[in-house]
């Protein structure tokens, strides 16, 4: 059975002649954070127990420099831990709230 009509490819896509393009593997991309290459309940014991350390509750600034992480990153692992307490994350408000 012919399945080069059915598939619409031309008579020609079967072609011995035709070369199969390389496509290149994609490497895996580096680890974005100093805990990255731990796997996710590395970061989030390590996370946890310096917060835990603090006397105030982390601001996203103070987790992004002590992890190395971004701005998203560090959102995200701020209101886990509020949430984890039950409490509302602080609101950082002002001028440049989105830089």
């Amino acid at each position: 059975m012919n399945m080069t009509p059915s598939l619409g490819l031309g008579a020609l896509a079967f072609s011995t002649t035709m070369e199969v393009p390389h496509i290149a593997k994609r490497e895996r991309p580096l680890a974005q954070h100093d805990y990255a290459d731990y796997g996710c309940v590395r970061s989030v014991m390590e996370f946890m127990k310096w917060a835990h350390e603090q006397d105030r509750f982390p601001t996203v600034p103070a987790v992004q420099n002590r992890f190395n992480v971004s701005k998203a990153t560090a959102y995200r692992w701020t209101n886990a831990l509020a949430e984890t307490y039950g409490i509302d994350p602080p609101v950082r408000s002002g001028p440049g709230i989105f830089e």
